[in-house]
């Protein structure tokens, strides 16, 4: 049982959780989804494009792989993420210097500063996620994390856009457009860092966390329901870097796009991401994370497909709203799988491990794309649209093989089809019970069990890995 003053605490904590996403949705829309288009201004190759979704991948696996550890080291989890939040921040100056002070190695120099970005990030994702896992009540996952990707996505689109116009208007003045929009990057991530310092950390005994040896954890991948979620979110994540480091030199450079209409068409998917992150996460608290994950799994699948057919801009504008349909739905219901297969005492150390397991499938996937690419054949006159077919085939495949291996976690009604489809168009269920609205926006409804008061699974209920 909680109190009344912890309560306020903890909904305090999560709306300025909710501001630091939007804080850094922006240090994302004009900073990190620009970071092709300045490889590719400062004249990188697709081989070194490749490179740049490989190495810092590798780089950040490093760190995410000791998160659980350094949490004990540093005296707590929080002090984890405000640290390395502000060090990854800072990065973004050497970042920017790039364009102006090293004509020679550029390409190199920034796979070498956005390496140690990624690394940065690395130690903050999953020791973020522990903690907001165990803030947030189980019951409220999917739509407040769903919120909340809401509107860090709305700032991430907004951000991207001015990034966008800033890059066009400047398109003749060399990097100094770049240098603009990384520098509200950088401002950007001192909002978030400031908002970091609110997180409320529940008390947390670092030295009773259950860290498996990474031996322990690969041998039991193949065993458990978890470990099995696991093999196919890496082979996913593989596949999907077979092609995706390609996606911004075929724009800028085969279908010659300026970067104005570069930036509109990525903002598409962002619009469609807003609109469908809340109703994938409404759909996913009835049905489950299970369910979800087979339909956007095979919709994915179809993203780098449906490239193929035109390169016409009304109809790439129409392939990003689906692909920002897709992964809004793929990312969310992904990550609220594993926090739900995790117990408070194991969830960093799992969440250390799949990140580090994703950014190394991740990275393992670019390099193998960027070796791929100069000895595949082309395809209606280009290796890239090559590994677009590649990627898609290898993410349906995946899908295929192990979704119907993937078991749910957690009670959840079976709906009829038609029912789903309304809840995914912003319809309530017929069959949500009325205390279930009102606990989506009253954290006061679970103040008694702290969050943690579901009686549909106990806590050693949870599948451990």
């Amino acid at each position: 049982m909680i109190n009344h003053n912890t309560v306020k605490r903890i909904e305090r904590a999560l709306r300025y959780s909710s501001i630091e996403g939007m804080a850094y949705g922006v240090v994302q829309g004009a900073g990190e989804h620009f970071t092709p288009a300045y490889a590719v201004a400062l004249g990188a190759s697709n081989t070194q494009l490749a490179f740049l979704s490989s190495f810092p991948t590798f780089l950040g696996a490093f760190g995410q792989s000791f998160a659980a550890r350094l949490a004990g080291l540093l005296g707590g989890r929080k002090r984890v993420v405000v640290a390395f939040a502000a060090l990854q921040g800072l990065m973004w100056l050497p970042i920017v210097s790039v364009g102006f002070l090293f004509p020679d190695r550029r390409p190199e120099l920034l796979i070498a500063f956005l390496a140690l970005y990624t690394l940065f990030g690395g130690f903050i994702s999953p020791t973020w996620g522990s903690i907001m896992a165990e803030v947030v009540p189980e019951q409220l996952r999917g739509r407040y994390f769903s919120l909340r990707s809401r509107w860090s996505t709305l700032a991430n689109m907004f951000a991207f856009l001015v990034g966008g116009g800033l890059l066009f208007v400047l398109a003749d003045k060399g990097p100094l457009g770049f240098a603009l929009i990384f520098a509200v990057a950088f401002i950007f991530r001192m909002v978030s860092l400031g908002m970091l310092t609110t997180l409320f950390e529940p008390h947390h005994d670092g030295k009773s966390d259950e860290v498996p040896s990474l031996r322990t954890f690969v041998s039991q991948l193949p065993r458990t329901n978890l470990g099995k979620t696991f093999l196919y979110l890496f082979g996913v994540n593989f596949v999907v870097n077979l092609a995706s480091p390609f996606f911004a030199p075929y724009m800028l450079r085969e279908l010659k796009l300026d970067y104005l209409t570069y930036t509109v068409l990525d903002m598409l998917s962002i619009v469609a991401a807003v609109w469908a992150v809340t109703h994938w996460g409404a759909a996913a608290d009835r049905v489950g994370n299970r369910k979800m994950l087979a339909a956007t799994g095979i919709l994915i699948s179809l993203v780098p497909l449906v490239w193929l057919v035109s390169g016409n801009v009304i109809y790439l504008a129409v392939v990003e709203l689906f692909t920002g349909f897709a992964w809004a739905g793929f990312n969310l219901v992904s990550t609220n799988f594993i926090y739900d297969a995790t117990s408070a005492h194991n969830r960093t150390a799992y969440l250390a491990y799949y990140s580090a397991g994703v950014s190394i499938a991740s990275g393992l996937g670019a390099l193998a794309g960027g070796l791929l690419i100069p000895y595949v054949p082309a395809f209606m006159g280009s290796a890239i649209l090559t590994m677009f077919v590649l990627s898609g085939a290898l993410r349906l495949l995946m899908a295929l093989v192990f979704v119907p291996r993937i078991q749910e976690v957690r009670r959840v009604r079976q709906i009829p089809a038609t029912e789903l489809f309304h809840i995914m168009l912003g319809g309530r269920s017929v069959h949500q019970p009325a205390s279930h609205g009102r606990a989506h926006h009253h954290l006061q409804s679970h103040g008694e069990t702290g969050g943690h008061g579901d009686t549909s699974r106990r806590e050693d209920d949870k599948a451990p890995l």
